[in-house]
């Protein structure tokens, strides 16, 4: 009898056990969804202005025609390219996609969106079946907890945004096989033309699944729908003529603040009411005010587009990052020749001129240009 006990006990035990790590791992998936949401959308940088700016060819891909003359969903992808930024990832397929055959529309990281070429057309991504169907995004390796949920939340609201600006619903299809938001390894299981499994592995790694990204870009899409203002209904005289519809200002939806903000009218009066940078906004549109860009954030709100747009910067020396009081950021280290994306205009701290990249780090002014 006492045997018996002992083993109902132990069974019960390991039972407990598998339940406390199932719910363990449902609750660190949820917190990480829950910690996205508090950091800022980086924005889309585009590949033949950063080579521009860089001084690099661009070499453009020359794009595949959809079987339905539009893309019918996404393909998720992971770079399995450990160390590799969205910049190294978008410099080397620019210079050899002749070469290796492959090309996607976007390389994404904790940093940065580098839209390749307009989704507009199709890519080299994940095999023919799916290369004339779908969007292929692909996400790069971070090496740290945080810098993979900043990156998972740019992947999130750059998805979100391409499913509203090519009228998809969201629909995971990689239970299935039908939707519109589908894992590179879905593609294998379902349409063939391909046997690669990401990014089931690299998402395992930090206690996350495509499930769990899903509901992501979900809720943005969902945000984006309740307070997006279709950019077909911007008055004429806000439209840039010589910009292609790739360069058009696409920004919409619930952002961050990259630079603390004053609030402005719809006439340009500053109210003298401050935002603080890392604040949530949820933009719902734009409006030219005397010759500048504001966004709108709410009923007769207005904010700067600076402290929302990135604007590039290239790093003329070795320096570090900074935090908001000034101290150097020792694991930091930004490399002479690197590009950096700030916001706003420059401010002051213990004397000297920085320039904000997001809402904790700053770097120094006379070391970019």
């Amino acid at each position: 009898m006492k045997l018996k006990k002992l083993t109902i006990a132990f069974i019960a035990a390991i039972s407990l056990i598998g339940t406390f790590s199932f719910n363990n791992e449902e609750t660190q998936a949820a917190s990480i969804n829950t910690e996205a949401k508090k950091y800022k959308y980086s924005g889309v940088t585009y590949l033949y202005k950063m080579l521009k700016l860089e001084g690099i060819k661009y070499n453009k891909f020359p794009g595949v025609e959809y079987q339905n003359g539009k893309p019918e969903g996404i393909v998720v992808h992971e770079t399995d390219d450990p160390g590799a930024t969205a910049h190294d990832e978008a410099i080397y397929f620019n210079r050899e996609w002749m070469n290796i055959n492959a090309y996607v529309h976007a390389f994404v990281d904790s940093n940065q969106v580098i839209q390749m070429r307009s989704p507009d057309m199709g890519t080299w991504g994940a095999g023919q079946q799916a290369n004339n169907r779908f969007i292929q995004v692909e996400l790069c390796e971070e090496d740290s907890r945080d810098a993979f949920i900043k990156s998972i939340n740019n992947d999130a609201i750059y998805i979100a945004k391409l499913l509203h600006r090519y009228d998809l619903k969201p629909d995971n299809a990689c239970d299935d096989g039908q939707g519109t938001i589908w894992s590179h390894h879905a593609v294998s299981n379902f349409l063939g033309g391909t046997d690669h499994v990401d990014p089931d592995g690299y998402f395992e790694k930090w206690g996350y699944s495509m499930d769990q990204f899903y509901s992501l870009i979900k809720y943005y899409y969902d945000l984006q729908k309740k307070n997006t203002q279709s950019q077909s209904n911007l008055k004429d005289k806000d439209k840039d003529p010589n910009k292609t519809k790739e360069e058009i200002p696409v920004v919409q939806g619930a952002v961050t603040l990259g630079h603390d903000a004053y609030i402005y009218d719809a006439k340009g009066n500053n109210t003298k009411k401050l935002k603080y940078a890392g604040s949530p906004v949820v933009v719902m549109g734009y409006k030219m005010i005397n010759g500048k860009k504001y966004y709108q954030i709410g009923k007769d709100q207005y904010v700067v587009a600076s402290n929302i747009d990135a604007t590039p910067k290239t790093v003329n020396k070795d320096t570090y990052l900074r935090t908001r009081t000034g101290e150097i950021e020792k694991q930091n280290k930004v490399k002479k020749g690197s590009r950096v994306l700030v916001y706003g205009s420059k401010i002051t701290i213990k004397g000297q001129k920085y320039y904000a990249l997001n809402a904790t780090q700053y770097v120094l002014a006379s070391d970019v240009n």
